[in-house]
């Protein structure tokens, strides 16, 4: 394939790229003891040097996996950059999964080393580590006894292939041999690179375009995770071209909150690395309010969630205001929907006298907005799910424009982007340079380009399934591309709802009409194989409540208020609002209510805070078959 682009290869000529440009700038902040600490490039590069000896000195060799079990740090991106320079193969492991599910990535990986952020991932590790204590039983047992336990000691225990355990924490000391902490490593590091005659940049310039830089699981919304093999190349060439599109500027602040082990977030971390970007990341989900105020970013890389999360609490704390603020509200968001229908989404600068009123709307009313993202924010990002229209032309109007991508973990991930002269909210944009898009004639996105994955480590017939003859990917979606090249997402083939009448239909977008109800906070569609669609919904707690106390029904808990027949009528009623844009079958004629909210801790969400449907249908069965009785 001939390419547009002139790229570089691999990631260590990426690094040293930007290293050579940026070397005193800072790179990442990080907040300790309440205060913001910095490492600049330089600082870094020294580090990562550290790390990749430290792990050379210890025996890993190229090729051996690294497990990386950690919340979003410094140490997670410089450790990734190691394994890089000297061809280890970082595998990232989402922080919230539990140890059984740890366990199966390590086990199918292969990993011999894991990083762990701090003593509560640690003990994930211990608490299966320890099932080895037998092994010295084995030692009084004939050849082939041993041999037959050892493999079933192995089978029982997936972690038999780890010899040793880091913890980040440096304050955190274990008395077992083989962990000890990040600052060990470091020093282990800094004695071994003093007795060699390389550098951390020599060994980088051995790595091939071919050789495997990551082994990335998917979430797993059906089944168990697979691990996606990403190539040098698939990397580089991804980060060169999406930016030859997007065109961020160099030496920008972004603030990081989604898990680096998601690959939208972890490719965004590298592209922010080679642009000389300073990455402040934030202490928890819970504080990116304040950690926003803090860092003034530029740019954030978001899932749709936490856009919608905003967005509903701007417009509850509109609804609890005066009349007159409501009027000014919606006379602000009126003019600037307008202004940017007319010239945001085109990258252009209002005129004329509805410059003049926009000004008044900013001054009034999104200001306050703009000024909760930081006061410097130029534009976002979001990924992962597509981004309801309403929430993308809200923020738009507000003059702040949120760029969508698209893509999976198998194209490592961008295939599509936003451009900022072409806003098409709904849509995903065109492809990126050198990826070619096609659609199937069963609706599915194909693609093929030098993004795409390896394969999947280990199961040649699952990468089969999705990589045909002549190197096209089915991505599992459905979509339909416009007259400019632009992509609209309707749905996941798998989710696709085929009624008793033969109707195809995407629940995808009904969710989406749906959402748009001030009392839903979660929902899913369901109905495949059936006359007619209901829905599984999680309302928002304060807005039943509230309600409640409206329409004065009495109630001992929040669960019986859910089950009260009136509370439904409520809903339902609320629900129709929503519904007349949809067809007949189309529309939910029936649902429930549930207390509790999916989340990765019940199992209801994948780490990427996808709902797994089989999963939610599977733990309401029962309430969902009296729906059709």
């Amino acid at each position: 394939m001939k390419f547009k682009l002139d790229y570089l290869e691999t990631i260590p000529l990426l690094f040293e790229e930007t290293i050579r440009k940026n070397k005193d700038i800072v790179a990442f902040y990080e907040k300790k003891g309440g205060e913001w600490l910095g490492t600049t490039y330089k600082q870094a590069r020294d580090t990562i040097e550290d790390i990749a000896m430290g792990l050379q000195k210890l025996g890993y060799e190229k090729g051996d996996r690294v497990g990386i079990l950690s919340e979003n740090c410094p140490e997670w991106i410089m450790t990734d950059f190691a394994c890089a320079h000297f061809g280890f193969v970082s595998t990232p492991i989402y922080p919230t999964l539990t140890s059984k599910q740890v366990a199966y990535i390590i086990k199918n990986s292969g990993a011999k080393i894991i990083f762990a952020s701090n003593q509560e991932q640690a003990e994930k590790i211990i608490k299966i580590k320890q099932q080895l204590q037998p092994l010295q039983q084995l030692q009084q047992l004939h050849p082939l006894q041993q041999l037959r336990s050892w493999q079933q000691l192995q089978q029982l225990n997936p972690l038999h292939q780890i010899k040793k355990m880091i913890i980040f924490d440096s304050n955190i000391h274990y008395p077992q041999d083989w962990i000890i902490n990040f600052s060990e490593l470091l020093d282990i590091g800094e004695k071994h690179k003093k007795k060699v005659s390389y550098t951390l940049e020599d060994e980088g310039k051995k790595r091939t375009k071919e050789d495997l830089w990551t082994l990335i699981y998917t979430s797993g919304t059906t089944g168990d995770p697979k691990g996606v093999m990403l190539t040098h190349f698939n990397l580089a060439t991804n980060i060169q071209s999406a930016q030859s599109v997007i065109h961020f500027k160099p030496n920008r602040r972004w603030l990081s909150f989604l898990p680096l082990s998601h690959s939208l977030e972890r490719t965004a971390s590298q592209l922010n690395f080679w642009l000389g970007a300073t990455i402040y990341f934030a202490e928890s989900i819970e504080k990116i309010g304040e950690n926003l105020k803090d860092a003034r970013p530029h740019h954030i890389v978001s899932v749709p969630r936490i856009y919608e999360k905003i967005y509903a609490k701007i417009l509850d704390s509109v609804s609890k205001s005066s009349p007159t603020k409501q009027k000014i509200f919606y006379w602000a968001k009126g003019i600037g929907s307008e202004v940017s229908k007319k010239y945001i989404q085109k990258n252009k600068k209002p005129k004329g006298m509805l410059n003049i009123k926009y000004q008044i709307a900013k001054k009034l009313v999104f200001n306050k907005i703009t000024a909760a993202l930081g006061g410097e924010f130029m534009f976002g990002i979001s990924g992962g799910a597509p981004l309801p229209k309403i929430i993308g032309e809200f923020f738009a109007a507000a003059g702040i424009i949120i760029l969508e991508g698209f893509g999976l973990t198998e194209t490592t991930p961008i295939t599509n982007a936003t451009l900022l002269d072409n806003v098409k909210f709904g849509k995903v944009g065109p492809t990126i340079p050198d990826v070619m898009m096609k659609i199937a004639e069963d609706g599915e996105i194909l693609f093929k380009g030098p993004n795409i994955m390896k394969g999947y480590y280990k199961n040649p017939k699952a990468t089969k399934e999705v990589i045909d003859s002549e190197g096209w990917f089915h991505s599992g979606d459905i979509g339909l591309i416009d007259e400019e090249q632009c992509l609209q997402i309707t749905d996941r083939k798998k989710n696709i709802i085929v009624t008793s009448s033969g109707k195809n239909i995407a629940p995808a977008y009904i969710e989406q009409q749906l959402s748009k109800s001030s009392l839903i906070d979660q929902i899913i569609v369901l109905g495949d194989n059936h006359n007619f669609l209901i829905a599984v919904i999680v309302p928002v707690r304060e807005k039943i409540e509230e309600l409640a106390s409206i329409h004065h029904i009495p109630y001992n808990s929040y669960k019986e208020l859910l089950e009260k027949y009136t509370t439904y009528e409520v809903v339902e009623n609320n629900l129709k609002n929503y519904q007349t844009d949809l067809a007949q079958y189309e529309q939910i004629k029936k649902f429930i209510l549930i207390e509790k909210p999916f989340t990765i801790e019940n199992g209801s969400l994948t780490p990427t805070m996808k709902i797994k449907r089989k999963v939610v249908e599977d733990k309401f069965i029962n309430e969902i078959n009296l729906l059709y009785k």
